[in-house]
């Protein structure tokens, strides 16, 4: 059975050279249209891209290491804000009527540019391969080398595939096909242990297969595969690291019935053999405040010793703890030379000034003392990976719109700020929600009602609650503040979910993170 493309819905693409734009610090840059498609990459910073044609313009924010595309007879702006000149790469082709070989010879006649995409629409996408193109395109001097022309012209029509790919999904999702997704993300987390058959997964979810790799890769920021081959390395950490079982029994134990292949899988993402990291996660580890707990976790560790806040104004019980305990690693906050000094004499002491430090960096200090340094970047680069697809979801529901940041109990609401690092770093800097002017100067703001936080004039507030509060609570509070901005022509009422306490470490974060992408997968604005 041959296939032959439906010559009006396809057509053949014509690459046609490639340009390097610089946009000064913090300007403006506008380029005049032209009969042509333009596909920009940011090559460094974040700007802001707008689309103008005829009465009509489009604006959006585009980040470094992402694509947009530029419809002919557009002209189109960009923004600079940053202190250093954004690079950017213009892509430049044609759209030619899909040919048959039996037509190849007719002549083609254009009138008006074709167009690859009907609806007047900024979209910007990323492609994880795109990093080793541009040197490629970049080498493009007009010569017209016939090898280089054919790889240019390849990855110019996988570029067309991811965009089009973005295009043609829905906006939303499916129910039906969201709760599978959900049900199999849990099945993955509960049962990693079993053989998965993906393409069966897939199949039993009522959609194409490509349909189904697409809502998990946007549910969790991984393909199915990607992700289950997570879920078990992460389940060997927590084995190799407090458990003395064989490396053949960790591998079964996990879902891989071949040690040998577990064990290069192992290296090939951790950076160490299983053995070499059994070696140094076995290490007895004493953490002495409650924050850096969840640092060890997200490396598979459980610290030996886990001291409540406050222990050093009353040290003596500690110390005696400590010592029946022996372990080989003290981790602690800042303390008394005194006291440094009693702790020395038991094991090693690393002492983390973890308030001059983002949680990030105390994650690969701790894992630098441990050997396990690998690890920590692996996750870490996961976790990016986590953040990428969050912001894709902020960005589709709320654009640039301010949000408030709240911590709700009851009657009892924090407004986080600007100057707050702990929830700063991940709300306002990692998943670019845009912050309202009145918080970029202060730290935390208490208030004992709504009405107090919606006087503050934002439209729009994300409130922290805790994971075990009730369904009616956060139901009545959207009620409550929708009336209290009754009149607004948009407003959003967003529910983050968290555990008890809001720590600043690796587990919090990756927590919000999910439930962050939860929530969005849920919400209709």
């Amino acid at each position: 059975m041959s296939f032959k493309p439906d010559p009006n819905r396809y057509f053949s693409l014509e690459y046609l050279g490639t340009e390097e734009i610089h946009v000064t610090e913090r300007s403006d840059l506008r380029v005049n249209r032209r009969d042509e498609h333009r596909f920009g990459f940011v090559l460094q910073e974040n700007v802001t891209v707008t689309l103008y044609s005829k009465n009509k313009c489009k604006t959006s924010k585009v980040l470094s290491g992402e694509f947009f595309l530029i419809p002919p007879e557009c002209d189109y702006a960009i923004h600079n804000e940053a202190e250093r000149a954004a690079p950017l790469l213009i892509i430049r082709f044609h759209c030619l009527p899909f040919q048959h070989s039996s037509s190849q010879n007719r002549p083609h006649i254009r009138t008006q540019p074709l167009l690859l995409i009907e609806e007047f629409q900024l979209y910007s996408f990323r492609m994880p391969q795109v990093r080793s193109w541009i040197q490629d395109f970049m080498s493009d001097c007009g010569k017209g080398e016939p090898a280089l022309v054919y790889q240019l012209q390849s990855h110019l029509y996988a570029m067309a595939a991811a965009f089009m790919t973005l295009v043609q999904k829905p906006k939303e999702l499916e129910e039906g096909l969201k709760g599978y997704v959900e049900q199999t993300r849990q099945y993955m987390l509960e049962q990693y242990h079993r053989d998965m058959d993906i393409e069966e997964l897939a199949r039993l979810s009522g959609s194409s297969s490509s349909r189904f790799y697409q809502a998990f890769r946007r549910h969790t920021g991984l393909s199915p595969n990607k992700f289950i081959t997570k879920v078990r390395l992460d389940a060997s950490l927590r084995l190799l690291a407090n458990t003395r079982e064989p490396i053949i029994d960790v591998a079964h134990s996990i879902g891989y019935a071949d040690e040998y292949y577990f064990s290069r899988l192992f290296k090939k993402h951790m950076g160490m053999a299983p053995t070499e990291f059994a070696a140094c996660a076995q290490k007895k580890v004493a953490s002495l405040s409650p924050v850096f707990h969840g640092d060890l976790s997200v490396l598979g560790i459980t610290s030996q010793v886990a001291l409540k806040r406050g222990w050093s104004e009353s040290p003596d019980k500690a110390i005696m703890q400590l010592k029946r305990c022996q372990p080989e690693l003290i981790l602690t906050s800042p303390i008394s030379e005194e006291l440094h000094q009693t702790l020395s004499e038991i094991a090693p002491v690393v002492m983390l000034y973890w308030k001059r430090m983002s949680w990030k960096e105390r994650l690969l200090e701790i894992s630098m003392h441990l050997g396990v340094t690998s690890v920590a970047e692996r996750w870490l680069s996961y976790f990016d990976m986590k953040v990428e697809n969050a912001r894709f979801h902020i960005r589709n529901h709320l654009g640039d719109e301010p949000v408030l940041l709240v911590r709700a109990y009851e009657e009892q609401f924090r407004v986080f700020g600007m100057k707050r690092r702990k929830m700063k770093d991940l709300f306002y800097d990692d998943l670019q929600v845009t912050p309202p002017d009145l918080t970029r100067h202060i730290d935390t703001m208490d208030a004992t009602s709504l009405t107090e936080i919606a006087a503050l004039d934002c439209d729009n507030v994300l409130f922290l609650v805790d994971k075990l509060e009730s369904e009616a609570y956060c139901t009545q509070l959207e009620y409550r503040w929708g009336q209290l901005r009754k009149g607004r022509n948009k407003k959003h009422c967003l529910f983050i979910r968290h555990g008890d306490p809001l720590l600043y470490n690796a587990a919090v974060h990756e927590s919000l993170v999910d439930q962050t992408v939860h929530h969005f997968m849920q919400y209709r604005s």
